[in-house]
């Protein structure tokens, strides 16, 4: 049979999760192979295997059926029985060698393996004779002696025992202490019958001094029979000078030094001596002395049933050193898991793992890398060393094929390669150069273990196992404290959110309540005064203001604010309003933004976005540290900006500045309604008085007849846009109008003491259509200073925004300049009378209609008649007079429906 390393072994188990987990059990020290059925076991069966591990039932061929076959092959395989079946009687004709019935544990298995490597190397006679008390103790232990001594199968084997015993006696001096346990036991019980005193003590001398485990015989009077020589290396007690004596005292003079917890192995030897009935267990300490190291020793001590020295006790003394400072370093190991449990940061976790890697485990030198968000390398977290490690510099690692990244990415264990397999690479040469030997454990996608020894060129298994048991910790503990951040970032959201929507619905209840203010408000100054009175209510605003855009110095009039407001920038006077490329420049203050891009501007920390700008500095200094302004919007126009300031930084989130840019819109409504309820009442506007470049022949005209153009009506629905006017003065000649570009027979309607009333014809569509866009009025023109330029008056309703106005006319003429701008009230306008025209009359009735009226067909006597006002429209007579009679009914009509819906 091969040794450990290269041990064959062939696990058969239909449970596939159960036959991974013993391949897992066993992969570190044999080469083990897996089947899934009998049939796969017989395939995969072949001379090299050395040990089969064979579950009883399963589906297909039995286990007791694989057995069967196996033992016909010419092999000197071990066979164990692995089952959940309790054994009966039917075992005792089955050729395994070992039965172990589920469930087992890993230790399990390797105990018997190791036993049945041991028994391979005996000679046919003794596996057989082990093999026979293998079935014999399973039976015995699971049914009762009654049963047993009635049984003939249970009979029949016990006689092939006895006989091949006398066999293979030759054989027991080379027994283990596990097998050689069973073979004395078996010997004490039988011994007397089958030899006589001399030669039974001689062959178990013999056997026992080759033992390494110590053992002691006491007769039944308390004296010491029998010692063997591991006795003497363990106890540090001549065998030669006990014999004979009284153990009791042996006891007391040499074990008091010898602790077993609270008590000494002097104690436990009292004890057991005053109790020969007893059996007595205990671990016990073998302190440290100047020849060897401390040592724990497992102490058992039970009677003895049969033979000779029935009556008396036999002890056993297990050198259990390495096995328990493996268990007080799982203890440790515990420990450190508690630790880490409660750990609350990426660092502690990390400085308590190295420290334990070094203080627990007995590493050298111990690191943790992890990874850096920002950079995705892996990078040092924590590291601890032994007082003689010199200090060891750790690199960063980002990629390739390093054992460090490997083992990251790959989530696999790394070690340190036997130097023939070894590549002088870069990426792992300085680990080479800084350790003798090394090991990496992965930590999942938290990051990598490290441990090393400078001084040890191999890693036991056994700190490997522990090291593996610490970094599934440490990942573990990671993973914990990553979730527990998440945790704490998503309450902090959650109170975040929760503080949003308090705050928001402080500013949606502000809101209904300005709501009801702007319903109420008589005026516009009222309205404005009130909502930022409202808004210095809220906690979270320090000062508020509105202003509105004077187009005249083109800068943000401030007309209304907060009493607490300490600052305010209201425009920008060095930047053109119309500037395009300036429309969103963060250097101009908030409100001038908000106004040009007609929409929300936010500045959400004044400290962090600093840009060095004038208003910016201003903020900073009055206590400002966030700012949203909103345009006051109605519809298309913008009637002003509503600023507000809070001294927190990121005070407003995105649903604040939706709540204030909805208020915006509520404040714009509510201004435009003022404005119209002042229109109706009042019929009034604002009387602009613009200057532009002429297109349409008309500064010709005014300027060669040296007189104003009084405007009467415009009509845009016509193919010819018309303007209906009246001019007076001494040049105001047929003449005149011709030298102009004007036929005077189809221009002058009639000619009065009051003027000439004309029907002039504009030459370029876009000028009365963007002069009287929203209800606007022309009232006059005028001569300008320049010949090519006009002057024209016109009459703004209160409803309109003139800034909107004038930049929509700067669109054509973007030489326009304002002259003048005066609110005016009067009773009845053009603009009104204009306005139920519209609505009466088709396009041509209008044009009929105003041409009679100003060529005085109206007039008694008539100025002109029929016949002449339907020359200069270019229609028929009767024509004329049809379309005369239609608009005087809807006209009267319109009025008279009018009137009834006033009364």
């Amino acid at each position: 049979m091969t040794q450990n390393g290269n041990t064959k072994i062939l696990v058969v188990e239909d449970d596939q999760n159960l036959a991974e987990l013993y391949a897992e059990w066993l992969a570190d020290r044999y080469v083990v192979e897996t089947a899934y059925s009998g049939e796969e076991a017989l395939e995969a069966f072949d001379a090299t295997v050395d040990i089969v591990l064979l579950d009883r039932m399963m589906p297909g061929l039995s286990g007791g059926e694989v057995l069967t076959r196996l033992r016909q092959y010419e092999s000197n395989c071990q066979v164990v029985i692995v089952s959940a079946v309790t054994p009966d009687f039917d075992i005792v004709k089955m050729g395994f060698d070992a039965y172990l019935e589920k469930p087992v544990e890993a230790d399990d298995l390797e105990d018997v393996i190791s036993q049945m490597l041991t028994r391979a190397e005996y000679n046919e006679d003794l596996q057989e004779l082990f093999s026979l008390i293998e079935r014999q103790s399973t039976l015995e232990a699971v049914m009762e002696a009654d049963t047993l001594e009635t049984s003939p199968k249970y009979q029949a084997l016990t006689d092939q025992i006895t006989e091949l015993e006398d066999k293979v006696e030759r054989y027991l001096q080379n027994l283990p202490d596990r097998d050689f346990r069973v073979a004395i036991e078996r010997l004490q019980r039988t011994a007397a019958e089958r030899r006589e005193q001399q030669q039974y003590q001689s062959l178990t001398e013999d056997v026992l001094d080759t033992s390494q485990e110590g053992v002691i015989v006491i007769d039944r009077d308390g004296q010491v029979v029998w010692a063997n020589e591991t006795t003497e290396e363990l106890l540090g007690v001549d065998r030669d000078d006990i014999q004979g004596s009284d153990y009791s005292r042996i006891a007391s003079e040499s074990y008091q030094e010898y602790p077993s917890g609270e008590q000494t192995l002097s104690d436990l030897v009292t004890h057991s001596l005053e109790n020969m009935n007893s059996e007595v267990e205990a671990i016990v300490r073998i302190p440290e002395t100047a020849s060897k190291e401390q040592q724990w020793l497992e102490y058992w001590s039970g009677p003895i049933q049969t033979g000779l020295y029935a009556g008396g006790r036999i002890e056993h003394y297990h050198n259990i050193t390495e096995r328990y400072a493996y268990e007080q370093q799982l203890e440790d190991l515990h420990a450190v898991s508690r630790d880490l449990m409660t750990a609350d940061s990426e660092r502690s976790i990390g400085e308590t793992v190295t420290t334990a890697a070094v203080g627990e485990l007995g590493f050298e030198f111990a690191a943790i890398y992890t990874r850096e968000e920002n950079t995705g390398r892996l990078v040092p977290l924590a590291h601890a060393s032994t007082e003689d490690v010199t200090e060891i510099d750790l690199p960063t690692i980002s990629e390739g094929d390093t054992p460090v990244w490997t083992t990251y990415v790959t989530r696999t264990e790394q070690l340190a390669p036997d130097d023939e397999d070894v590549v002088d690479t870069r990426s792992s040469q300085w680990l080479a150069e800084e350790f003798s030997s090394w090991r990496l454990y992965s930590l999942e996608s938290e990051g990598v273990l490290l441990v090393g020894m400078t001084t040890t060129p191999e890693i036991s298994s056994r700190k490997n196992k522990l090291a593996k048991t610490l970094a599934a910790n440490a990942a573990s503990a990671f993973e914990r404290t990553a979730q527990e951040a998440a945790l704490r970032q998503r309450d902090q959201r959650l109170n975040e959110q929760n503080e949003r929507l308090t705050r928001l619905d402080r500013i949606n209840t502000l809101i209904r309540s300005i709501s009801a203010t702007v319903i109420s408000a008589n005026t516009r100054e009222e309205l404005e005064q009130e909502v930022c009175n409202a808004l210095a209510h809220l906690d979270l605003i320090s000062g508020a203001w509105i202003g509105k855009k004077d187009i005249n110095t083109n800068t943000i009039e401030v007309r209304a604010k907060t009493d607490s407001l300490q600052y305010q920038k209201v425009g920008a006077n060095d930047t053109p309003a119309d500037d395009n490329t300036q429309r969103s420049n963060s250097t101009l203050p908030p409100a001038e933004r908000a106004y040009r891009i007609e929409g929300s501007v936010v500045e959400s920390d004044l400290m962090t976005a600093r840009s060095e700008t004038e208003w910016e500095q201003d903020a900073l200094k009055n206590g400002t540290n966030s700012i949203v302004a909103v345009p006051l919007q109605s519809e298309a126009s913008i009637l002003g900006v509503l600023e507000v300031h809070s001294k927190l930084p990121n005070a407003f989130a995105e649903e604040e500045v939706t709540a204030l840019t909805e208020l915006g819109q509520i404040i714009g409504h509510g201004i435009s309604a003022l404005r119209q309820k002042a229109a109706l009442l009042s019929g009034g506007g604002t009387i602009l008085e613009i200057q532009f470049e002429d297109d349409t022949g008309l500064a010709t005209l005014v300027s060669d007849m040296e007189t104003d153009l009084e405007v009467l009506n415009v009509v845009t629905e016509s193919p010819d846009h018309l303007l209906f006017a009246r001019v007076t003065g001494e040049n105001v000649t047929p003449e005149a109008f011709e030298a102009a570009g004007f036929d005077p027979e189809t221009v002058i309607l009639s000619d009065s003491r009051n003027g000439i009333y004309c029907k002039v014809p504009v030459r370029n569509s876009s000028f009365c259509e963007k002069l009287t866009d929203q209800g606007v009025a022309i009232n006059q023109i005028t001569n300008a200073s320049e010949s090519n330029e006009i002057v024209v008056s016109v009459t703004v309703p209160f409803t309109v925004d003139v800034g909107e106005y004038l930049s929509s006319l700067r669109e054509d003429y973007s030489d326009l300049t304002l002259l003048s701008k005066l609110d005016s009230e009067r009773g009845e306008t053009n603009t009104s009378l204009s306005a139920r025209l519209d609505g009466a009359l088709t396009a041509r009735q209008e044009e009929v209609l105003q041409t009679a009226l100003y060529a005085g067909y109206f007039n008694w006597p008539r100025d002109a008649d029929s016949t002449s006002i339907a020359k200069t429209l270019d229609i028929a007579q009767s024509t004329f007079n049809q379309h005369l009679r239609a608009a005087e009914s809807n006209l009267l009509t319109t009025l008279s429906t009018s009137q009834s819906i006033v009364s």
